[in-house]
């Protein structure tokens, strides 16, 4: 399971800008395709990264005013790259990850940018190769951050930013998850792509005046700890989301799983 080579199950057809191209035709580039980052390469040589939630943090700081087709990307991307080559094999990719504190890694032969692999690739993998050896409980995080129905959208987005997470649960007076609200992407989607000023908020939107139950994705897909580990990749994939609530027979929250946690599982499979 652990040995097959990460390129095996990488996207190969990786989509691309130049270091010149505006933020807002990466911003289409991203749309367009439904991906959540876009590499940017010299020549098929990647010179850096960037994702939705880089954007997002670059717009929270920046004060030039400039419009998105006035800022390049080579100024919100990260340079640092992660680079491995093709025939690591995924548990390696999966530590390196977590290791890095990073969703995505760039597959490299001679320099030459060959395949990308992402946390939703090795999901994918666990998915279909791992049935019977994790339960959910096993990698589940059991503390959460959440917030009611008729908190603030400014507290959540606080609370996202604060502990470094990019979702936060909205439970009932019962402790039952009823929604749940991103930060990237309730940012990146809005007309307006100037959240809140980290850290201080100094420049609050008028958007933060609603409530989180008006913008919340609710009743969101729920599991339980006792289901084996690969439900949750399979519900992740099959909806579109990064994480699952845990909840117990009765409806209430016990932990969330998260992408994240997958990726856990699949970096110990070699300890087992």
């Amino acid at each position: 399971m652990s040995s097959t080579p990460v390129y095996d199950i990488a996207t190969k057809k990786v989509i691309t800008a130049p270091p010149y191209e505006s933020l807002a035709a990466v911003r289409d580039l991203m749309i367009r395709n439904n991906i959540s980052r876009v590499v940017v390469a010299e020549e098929d040589r990647p010179v850096g990264l960037v994702t939705k939630k880089d954007i997002v943090k670059f717009l929270a700081i920046d004060n030039t005013d400039r419009s998105l087709l006035e800022i390049p990307v080579s100024e919100v991307m990260s340079a640092n790259l992660v680079l491995v080559k093709p025939d690591v094999d995924v548990r390696t990719a999966a530590n390196i990850m977590l290791d890095n504190d990073i969703s995505s890694l760039l597959l490299v032969n001679e320099e030459r940018l060959a395949g990308i692999v992402t946390k939703t690739d090795i999901c994918r993998h666990y998915a279909e190769r791992c049935e019977g050896v994790f339960k959910v409980r096993d990698f589940m995080t059991k503390n959460v951050i959440y917030v009611k129905p008729k908190h603030s959208l400014f507290r959540a987005m606080n609370l996202m930013v604060k502990h470094d997470i990019s979702r936060v649960l909205v439970l009932d007076d019962g402790g039952r998850p009823i929604g749940v609200v991103t930060l990237t992407d309730l940012t990146f989607y809005t007309s307006s792509l100037r959240p809140v000023k980290h850290p201080t908020f100094e420049t609050i939107p008028s958007s933060l005046i609603l409530t989180v139950e008006e913008v919340m994705t609710k009743n969101p897909v729920t599991i339980r700890e006792d289901d084996d580990l690969c439900v949750a990749p399979r519900l992740m994939l099959k909806k579109g989301i990064s994480g699952l609530p845990v909840v117990d027979e009765e409806g209430k929250l016990r932990g969330i799983i998260t992408k994240s946690d997958v990726v856990k599982a699949v970096a110990s499979l070699g300890a087992r």
